[in-house]
């Protein structure tokens, strides 16, 4: 009981000055405020690109490749292995002649899609340089 009365005084006391705080409005600008700090924030924290594997890592990779190659193709007696011949004489048994017969495709199809295909590689090149340089600047 004597802590629901303390309660109770507890809640009137901070109704009595809740009713007393005048309302508080924002300023004009205060969106505008906001957006130009966060644009700062945004130009002060740019990321910077940096590839996953760096150019060197790169050539590495393409000079043990070559190398694996030449070694393992070189043509003398003695090879560090010797890799397994694979018989592809199963690609004479599959027929695909009459794979595609039954399909009949209009000029009008073949032309939109031409036409929505170049669209998107166009497109791919447009967005790829807005994000470099959205990504440089």
């Amino acid at each position: 009981m004597g802590e629901n009365k303390h309660i109770e005084e507890l809640d009137a006391f901070a109704k009595k000055y809740i009713k007393e705080l005048p309302i508080e409005t924002p300023s004009v600008d205060f969106t505008k405020n906001i957006m130009g700090k966060i644009a700062t924030l945004q130009t002060t924290k740019a990321l910077e690109y940096k590839p996953l594997i760096s150019k060197k890592g790169w050539f590495l990779v393409a000079a043990s490749i070559v190398a694996v190659l030449f070694f393992a193709f070189k043509n003398t007696k003695e090879r560090l292995f010797t890799l397994p011949e694979i018989n592809f004489s199963f690609f004479e048994k599959l027929d695909f002649s009459g794979l595609l017969n039954g399909i009949n495709i209009s000029t009008s199809t073949v032309y939109v899609l031409l036409f929505f295909s170049l669209l998107f590689f166009v497109q791919i090149f447009y967005l790829k340089g807005y994000f470099e340089k959205r990504i440089n600047s």
